[in-house]
């Protein structure tokens, strides 16, 4: 399997968590980084490959006007097939969404629609700064529907400072009202580069503690799986058949390339990122070449170890004969100490999989690092 995904660095406003690589920009300056995105499709010659997934992330896509987002689509078909392509999804907010652009959408076979919502409280709402209610959400999907986007994710966030489990309860009641065909749910993680983190270190904002914390992941676990929803990675939930093709690139240590500033690509045993300055990716673009930030050649015992991490964020864990067919070593020889963990319950081995137990999930990096 081989990803592509493609960075579109900006919002129309800034949300106080969001720590990836963004910028509130003017209509010309998008224009620009279209053009760029363009020419870094070349660069890497993207029509030499076969893609199974595509995904456009950010920031916030939908921020393009229709104009630029048909221009951006148009650009991609040039070097990838799109019908073709196994999913192929764009990031939205809900507020961006309008008939014209769900035509544009199905027009250039988008099948998958991921929508920001985070949470319907009010109160929560105006602490992120980001508002939409259940009728408008509810219409909006139903224009979706309309012309044949069935597959469509909403993201939760959970944790959030002041938030009750009274509040959860009622989001994951209206989430899965509507009926979505996968659920992503995030708790807070306070994050440097973020207005949070600055209101947090200037003791202006309160956390949730660690106890409530858990106690709502558990929650949305047995909420979600009890209302149809298979649990399948850490924080993602789908209904049968709707896991995401493309996350499950990543989770399965397969590789991808990604274009956009930031954005980074995993291909041949080495990882490299573009560098998240724009205007350092506009200019180095404009010379005909890609500025990076990172280019990494990944070693045999970082790849074992990135199987570990990433493949226990999985439901179904790690298979033991797959291992053995990538690494040509024994699972338990490259890492001895999963048997201690299996005696002490922290992880179990059901016929060719070692998996983290549902009711350890929230203690995940604690167990991949007594692996390690």
């Amino acid at each position: 399997m081989l990803g592509l995904y493609v960075h579109i660095p900006f919002c129309n406003k800034i949300c106080p968590y969001c720590d990836f690589y963004k910028l509130v920009a003017s209509d010309n300056l998008k224009k620009k980084f279209v053009n760029a995105l363009s020419q870094e499709m070349k660069i890497k010659n993207l029509d030499k490959y076969f893609f199974d997934s595509l995904y456009i992330g950010g920031g916030s896509p939908s921020c393009l006007k229709l104009d630029l987002l048909e221009e951006l689509f148009s650009n991609l078909s040039h070097f990838i097939d799109l019908k073709n392509l196994k999913e192929f999804t764009i990031e939205v907010n809900p507020s961006d969404i309008t008939e014209e652009m769900v035509i544009l959408l199905s027009k250039y076979h988008i099948t998958r629609v991921s929508i920001g919502i985070e949470t319907f409280s009010p109160k929560l709402q105006k602490l992120i700064n980001r508002f939409i209610s259940y009728k408008e959400l509810e219409r909006k999907i139903h224009i979706l529907h309309k012309y044949h986007i069935e597959n469509i994710n909403i993201d939760l966030m959970y944790a959030l400072p002041s938030e009750s489990f009274e509040d959860l309860d009622n989001d994951l009641k209206l989430i899965t009202q509507l009926k979505p065909t996968h659920i992503s749910a995030y708790s807070l993680i306070l994050e440097e580069r973020t207005i949070f983190y600055h209101l947090y270190v200037n003791n202006k904002l309160t956390l949730i503690d660690d106890k409530m914390e858990s106690r709502m992941y558990h929650h949305v676990c047995n909420f979600l799986t009890k209302n149809g929803y298979f649990h399948y990675e850490t924080s993602n939930f789908a209904k049968k058949g709707y896991e995401s093709i493309h996350n499950l690139i990543y989770w399965n240590c397969e590789e991808y390339i990604a274009i956009g500033p930031s954005a980074s690509s995993y291909l041949n045993s080495y990882r490299f990122k573009n560098i998240d300055n724009l205007n350092k990716y506009l200019e180095g673009i404009n010379n005909n070449k890609l500025i990076t930030s990172e280019n990494d050649y990944i070693t045999f015992e970082e790849k074992m170890k990135e199987e570990i991490i990433l493949g226990l964020r999985k439901c179904n864990g790690i298979s033991k004969s797959n291992f053995l067919k990538k690494y040509s070593i024994e699972l338990f020889d490259a890492f001895p100490k999963i048997k201690n963990l299996i005696i002490e319950g922290l992880l179990k081995e059901k016929n060719d999989k070692i998996y983290i137990p549902q009711k350890y999930f929230y203690i995940g990096n604690y167990i991949i690092l007594k692996i390690l």
